[in-house]
């Protein structure tokens, strides 16, 4: 029998390197009339935290869950309540905010891991939905109209400085980007991450090895939730200025959040990373040209090109963008290596 080999370092920090000189090159680009970009790559560093947990969730556990857009606002409203409503400082705010989202995933995941397939996924909707609406009609969250002086993450000052604020916005969103791929790679590479691959193959196969199932998908299950949370933490104290309003968090949000992880790949942390850029990228460009062609509601027609393109990649590559673009380039490179030399 023939077992696992631990992955060589060289291999496995090749991407996270990569991603590094990414972070610290690509916002450089952001200036003058591009500057405007580099809010949008604090939006995709913080979706990509969610998406990177669901990610785990759904491509190795093979639990679908359509609420993660509830443990964003959980994490979020939950930091910024206690900041705003009970005068916490910063820092217990945010272990406020991160705590609720654990103990969030952990009451739900009890009752809800239990259920399979689409049952899952419903209830999954359920709970979304129901912390949706709680917070639209909850004195203590503002209700719809938000709550008003919710204070900014400062980092020596740099984040709330007029000129270099953004982008230092950007640097420090995507240094928890970077920390979250790290922790989830080395994740996927262990022994447990093998469990999990196992536990998505076959839940009885993986049981008679072994395997605890249901601690094992309640374990990543609040994982998850708390990377969602983290997530709605810096979106309160460091994207939104001052004021934090429920739009964010609807019902919509939760199903682009699937669709990220699907676009993207199943079973590839990179892949999640990748859909949420490309999915909030495309977000901004289909607005863009909305704009130019004096349309200002384009949300019917983004959810028909999200829907077409998630029809694209399911027919054309069922295990999403990353895998399939590293097949491609394989199948390239093959093709040019057997090519007979002129």
């Amino acid at each position: 029998m023939k077992f696992p080999q631990p992955i060589a370092a060289a291999r496995l920090y090749r991407g996270p390197l990569i991603l590094l000189a990414c972070i610290i090159l690509l916002p450089l680009c952001a200036r003058g009339s591009y500057s405007y970009l580099l809010s949008l790559a604090q939006l995709c560093g913080i979706y990509a935290i969610i998406v990177i947990g669901l990610t785990l969730l759904m491509g190795f556990t093979g639990q679908v869950s359509l609420g993660h857009a509830g443990f964003y606002a959980v994490g979020a409203y939950a930091a910024a309540v206690a900041a705003t409503k009970f005068n916490a400082p910063l820092w217990l705010a945010i272990i406020i905010g991160l705590l609720a989202g654990a103990l969030l995933a952990l009451i739900a995941g009890f009752s809800i891991l239990r259920l399979k397939g689409h049952y899952l996924a419903l209830a999954t909707l359920c709970l979304g939905i129901i912390i949706t609406a709680l917070i639209n009609k909850m004195e203590l969250t503002g209700g719809a109209a938000g709550l008003e002086n919710v204070p900014a993450w400062s980092v020596f000052g740099l984040l709330s400085h007029p000129e270099h604020g953004p982008l230092a916005k950007v640097y420090f969103i995507w240094f928890f980007v970077l920390l979250v791929v790290l922790w989830a790679v080395h994740l996927t590479e262990s022994p447990v991450g093998r469990a999990l691959k196992a536990i998505h193959g076959d839940e009885d196969a993986a049981l008679s090895l072994g395997v605890n199932v249901f601690a094992m998908k309640l374990k990543v299950f609040i994982l998850s939730g708390v990377l969602a949370a983290l997530a709605g933490v810096l979106y309160a104290f460091v994207y939104v200025d001052s004021v934090l309003t429920p739009e964010e968090f609807n019902l919509m949000f939760s199903v682009q959040l699937v669709i990220m992880v699907v676009i993207g790949g199943l079973g590839s942390v990179w892949g999640g990373l990748a859909g949420a850029v490309v999915l909030t990228g495309l977000h901004e460009v289909i607005n863009l040209v909305g704009e130019r062609f004096g349309s200002t509601d384009m949300a019917k027609y983004e959810q028909l090109i999200f829907g077409l393109i998630l029809v694209c990649i399911i027919i054309f590559s069922r295990d999403g963008l990353i895998p399939g673009l590293k097949r491609g380039v394989t199948r390239v490179v093959g093709a040019r290596r057997r090519a007979p030399i002129a």
